[in-house]
C-alpha cells in the first residue's frame, strides 16, 4: 500500500477538522464549510485495501460550497498544512509540511461545491493534488493503525489543519489574493465505553412509573429506547425486535453538557441536546419492561455498529400484596369465577415482582389465563413470603 498513508493523512486530516460555521471570503468568492463531525477514524472502515486507497466518503460528510460572487469564470487553488498532537506524548509536530493543488481548478459563474471525493486520487478530472509529509511521523501513524491492538483507528491526539485558498484569476486577469478558512482544531477520540450504571442488573425495580437511567460512555451520544417486555417473548432481544418503543431518546453528549443521567419524561418536549424520537407512552406498575442503552459512534458517513447494553426493570407495584390476599380470599372462599371481575373492579394491578410460577416470574396477564385454562382442576391456591 505505497500511497495510501499519504492518501489518508491528506484526506483523513482534511475531513477530520471542525470549521467554524461562518463564512470565508474574499472579492471573487465565498467559501462556505459544512461538516460532520465524527468520534472516531477507522482505518478498517475508510481503507479500500484492494484498491489500495481511501473509500469515498459521503457527500453529506464534508463539502466546501464555493460560491462565485464575481460573476465571471474564477480560477482558484488550495493549500493546506497539518499537525498532529498525540495523547501519548503530548507533542505537536507536522505531518503534512504542503499539500496543494498543483494547478487552478475552476470555479464557474454559477459556484462548485467542493466535497471529500476531491481530495483523492482520481476523484476530480480538474483536481490534483501535490504534498510533502513527514515520514518518521507518518511511519508512527501506520504503525499504530496496524497494531491489531488499535483496531485500525487513529490514535487519539488533536489534529490541526490551516487552510488557504488563492484566487488565482478572474475572467482571466491575473489576480493572486490569498485568504484563509479559518479552522479550529479537532480532538479524536477512541470511543469504547457506553453502559448503562443503572439499571445494573436485569429484574432492577424502580418504585416510580418515571425511572431514572444512569450511563458512563465516551460516544458522541447515546440512544436510549424503553420497549415492553410481554409474555410471548422469549428474550430481551424478542421484545426489541417485536414491539414499538415506548421512549425513544437520543443524547448528544456535546450539546447536552455531558449528560449521563435521564428520567423517563412525563412529555415529548426536547431541549437542547436531548432530541425525542418515540413516545413517551406511559408505564405501567407492575410490568417488566426493557431498556436499551446504545452508544453512536461515526465515521465520516459510515455507521459504525454502536455499543449496546439491554437491561430489564420492573415498575414496582405497592399494592401487590394486597391484590394477593384479595386473591387468597377469593380463592378460598369458592368465588373464583368471580376473581377477573372482582381484580378488574378494583382497578389495580399485580406486582409481578411477587408471582412466581414454578419458581418462575409470570405477569397478571400471565396468572389470568393460567386461571382461566385450569379452573376446572384448580383445587386450591396459597401464597408464600
Amino acid at each position: 500500500m505505497k500511497h495510501f498513508l499519504t492518501n489518508s493523512i491528506i484526506s483523513l486530516f482534511f475531513f477530520s477538522v471542525s470549521l467554524f460555521s461562518q463564512p470565508s471570503q474574499s472579492r471573487y468568492i465565498t467559501v462556505v464549510p459544512t461538516i460532520t463531525d465524527a468520534d472516531i477514524i477507522n482505518a478498517a472502515s475508510l481503507v479500500d485495501p484492494l484498491a489500495e486507497k481511501i473509500k469515498p466518503f459521503s457527500p453529506n460528510t464534508f463539502s466546501l460550497r464555493i460560491i462565485n460572487t464575481a460573476n465571471a469564470p474564477v480560477y482558484a487553488s488550495i493549500s493546506l498544512k497539518a499537525w498532529v498532537t498525540l495523547e501519548e506524548d503530548r507533542q505537536r509536530e507536522p505531518i503534512v509540511y504542503d499539500a496543494h493543488t498543483k494547478h487552478p481548478f475552476l470555479i464557474p459563474v454559477q459556484g462548485k461545491l467542493f466535497t471529500s471525493a476531491d481530495v483523492q486520487d482520481g476523484g476530480a478530472d480538474d483536481i490534483s493534488w501535490s504534498s510533502s509529509v513527514n515520514e518518521e511521523l507518518k511511519t508512527k501513524l501506520k504503525n499504530k493503525i496496524t497494531d491489531p491492538l488499535s483496531g485500525g483507528r487513529v490514535p487519539s491526539g488533536i489534529y490541526e489543519i490551516e487552510m488557504l485558498f488563492r484566487v488565482d484569476s478572474v475572467n482571466g486577469q491575473y489576480i493572486g489574493e490569498t485568504f484563509s478558512v479559518p479552522i479550529r482544531p479537532i480532538t479524536v477520540t477512541n470511543p469504547s465505553t457506553a453502559i448503562l450504571d443503572i439499571p445494573f442488573e436485569n429484574g432492577y425495580e424502580y418504585p416510580t412509573p418515571f425511572p431514572q437511567f444512569q450511563w458512563t460512555y465516551d460516544t458522541r451520544a447515546v440512544e436510549l429506547s424503553v420497549f415492553e417486555l410481554r409474555p410471548e417473548h422469549a428474550s430481551l432481544e424478542d421484545a426489541i425486535s417485536g414491539t414499538t418503543p415506548y421512549l425513544r431518546v437520543r443524547i448528544d453528549r456535546k450539546l447536552s453538557g455531558n449528560l449521563r443521567t435521564y428520567t423517563y419524561p412525563q412529555s415529548p418536549a426536547s431541549r437542547p441536546g436531548i432530541e425525542i424520537l418515540a413516545g413517551p407512552r406511559q408505564l405501567e406498575r407492575g410490568k417488566v419492561y426493557v431498556v436499551v442503552l446504545d452508544g453512536i459512534r461515526t465515521a465520516f458517513g459510515f455507521t459504525v455498529e454502536p455499543l449496546r447494553t439491554i437491561r430489564s426493570f420492573v415498575v414496582a407495584d405497592p399494592q401487590g400484596k394486597v391484590v394477593m390476599n384479595v386473591l387468597e380470599n377469593i380463592l378460598s372462599s369458592g368465588q373464583y369465577n368471580n376473581i377477573i371481575s372482582t381484580l378488574q373492579n378494583q382497578n389495580i394491578i399485580i406486582n409481578t415482582n411477587s408471582i412466581f410460577l414454578n419458581g418462575i416470574k409470570i405477569s397478571t396477564q400471565d396468572l389470568q389465563k393460567v386461571l382461566t385454562d385450569n379452573k376446572d382442576r384448580i383445587v386450591s391456591v396459597r401464597t408464600e413470603d
